[in-house]
């Protein structure tokens, strides 16, 4: 059991200095990272929008009549044998 402690902590302690660096590297932001997060934000927020009015507008479009590409192909309907 005092093995399987020893090992427990030595893991742990191993663990908590290979990932305590980590939360050293963030340093605060300047104030020209924060201008550059907000610009692209609102370029995302722009896209967003535009794609959505332009989702709307391809909904909204609806054919009058069903097309059918095959219709000079085909022989007249109606009568028709060989």
């Amino acid at each position: 059991m005092h093995i399987f402690v020893k090992t427990f902590t030595a893991g742990f302690t191993v663990c908590f200095l290979l990932t305590h660096p980590a939360h050293a590297q963030q340093l605060p932001m300047s104030d020209r990272q924060k201008a550059e997060i907000a610009q692209h934000k609102a370029f995302e927020k722009a896209t967003d929008q535009a794609y959505q009015a332009a989702m709307k507008r391809s909904h909204d479009f609806k054919p009058k009549a069903p097309v059918d590409p095959w219709a000079n192909v085909r022989a007249p309907s109606g009568g028709g044998g060989n």
